[in-house]
């Protein structure tokens, strides 16, 4: 009797891997990781097939190498992961998958990665995953800051982190006298395998929308395939898409600008000198003379660091998820503008730009093309600023652009960004000389120093980007 059912509880276990078989071809394989179009294969349909003999009859398969262009793998080299439902994993070089490396479909085997160049234990069956890890320093990444250190990883190399099975509760139902509790198995990574905090506990999250939150680093990431989302302790709270957490970020914000500014206009004039792409440590370096002597501290930007959501939160004191800039070539902010703010209190306000308007604001922005062919706006903002102070505008607000551009070409610690530095230093002074009021100086991102046609980019979750001088003092 014990045989029998044991034999009979072997049937039924093998019946259920064999509907879950069925089931896993169904569902489709995923290519995913670090691509630049995730894919969900379900069958040939729109793809590229060919013709194979495959254990001594004519298969149908479809060049993986097809795949993969059409899923557009990120950066330069990497590997694949191929990962089946029952756990089993193969690790492959990209630069090892050649032409005859295939993908098949049957109903016996699911998805089955085919190459006889490879070894035999390439060749899994019933495969669930694709994972492209990509390599580069363009390859979208989750990234962690802590003090000078940074830290990255791929999404693609986000799936190989050890996790650990949770089961959460979601909620209960009930029905008369009857109820259920409805729980979801998750993988979880523990934030702890990732951030070394010492006895930090808690840390800045940055998110894709443009939000910020404190997160707790007793949390855990849940894996997306091209992104991944925060979960806090109980393993339910959920925000999605992080981007990077800072453990120990400046208290100072770019959002804090806008209220700073406003308390200050009740007491009299204001001047606020936007200097385009100066990180702070860039400042701190160079020490230029007037600068220099103010007192910079450090202040944090905003995701992704670039002017116009910068500037965005500069001018509104909100987060890019809630003004509404999230990119370039977005310009309507959703919330009201300093300058709408200063209006209230009944105070006259001026904008001095470049040559184009980064954002549309409350007030009409004063431009100010390349006059004298220079390849700089910097001469002519400095000569319309100074012409706003002397008719005695109660807000002025300055906006150079010269640094950004220098660093961009030859880098952020560069002598000719050294150079364009001083000029700025120069030119604010000059501002300063006949100005009574409060006096704000900062930037709304930093640079990082890249390789190719520009030699300083920014838009990044790093240190080097997202760490901004904030200089504020009193002009008697």
């Amino acid at each position: 009797m014990k045989l029998n059912l044991r034999w009979g509880l072997l049937a039924l276990v093998l019946c259920c891997l064999t509907l879950n078989d069925i089931c896993a071809a169904q569902n489709g394989l995923v290519v995913t990781g670090d691509v630049a179009r995730e894919l969900v294969l379900s069958g040939y349909e729109g793809l590229e097939t060919v013709s194979i003999e495959y254990r001594g009859a004519a298969q149908e398969v479809i060049p993986l190498l097809s795949v993969l262009e059409q899923a557009g793998v990120l950066g330069e080299g990497g590997h694949i992961l191929l990962t089946a439902y029952d756990g089993v994993a193969a690790l492959l070089s990209l630069e090892e998958i050649t032409e005859n490396c295939y993908l098949r479909l049957s109903p016996e085997y699911g998805w089955q990665f085919l190459s006889e160049s490879h070894p035999p234990q390439a060749r899994l069956k019933f495969l669930e995953y694709l994972v492209v890890m990509g390599l580069g320093p363009d390859v979208p990444a989750l990234r962690f800051i802590h003090g000078l250190q940074e830290s990255v990883i791929t999404y693609g190399g986000l799936f190989t982190v050890d996790a650990v099975q949770r089961l959460v509760m979601e909620g209960e139902a009930r029905k008369g006298d009857f109820s259920v509790t409805a729980f979801t198995r998750r993988s979880l990574i523990p934030l702890e395998q990732l951030v070394e905090a010492g006895d930090i506990t808690a840390g800045l999250a940055y998110f894709a929308d443009g939000g910020q939150m404190e997160v707790s680093l007793q949390g855990y990431l849940e894996w997306r395939g091209t992104s991944a989302d925060y979960l806090g302790e109980d393993g339910r709270s959920r925000k999605p898409d992080i981007r990077g957490i800072w453990v120990d970020p400046p208290k100072l914000s770019i959002t804090e600008l806008l209220p700073q500014a406003l308390a200050a206009l009740e007491e009299g004039s204001v001047l606020i000198i936007l200097l385009d792409g100066l990180g702070y440590l860039e400042l701190q370096r160079v020490q230029p003379p007037f600068l220099s002597c103010k007192g910079a501290e450090q202040a944090r930007s905003v995701f992704p660091s670039i002017t116009p959501v910068a500037l965005g939160s500069i001018l509104t004191g909100e987060l890019p998820s809630k003004h509404g800039v999230t990119a370039r070539g977005m310009r309507d902010l959703k919330v009201p503008d300093l300058f709408d703010h200063a209006a209230q209190l009944g105070r006259e306000s001026a904008m001095v730009e470049g040559t184009t308007k980064v954002l549309n604001t409350s007030i009409r922005q004063i431009l100010n093309p390349d006059l004298d062919g220079d390849g700089s706006t910097d001469n002519e903002v400095f000569a319309a600023a100074r012409e706003q102070l002397e008719k005695g505008v109660d807000l002025v607000f300055v906006h150079f652009h010269g640094y950004d551009d220098v660093a961009h070409a030859f880098g952020p610690f560069s002598p000719e960004a050294a150079e364009k530095l001083l000029e700025l230093d120069r030119y604010v002074q000059q501002l300063c000389q006949d100005f009574s009021g409060t006096v704000f100086v900062l930037a709304d991102h930093g640079q990082h120093p890249a390789t190719g046609d520009k030699l300083g980019d920014h838009g990044q979750f790093s240190l080097l980007d997202l760490t901004i001088p904030w200089l504020k003092w009193v002009q008697p």
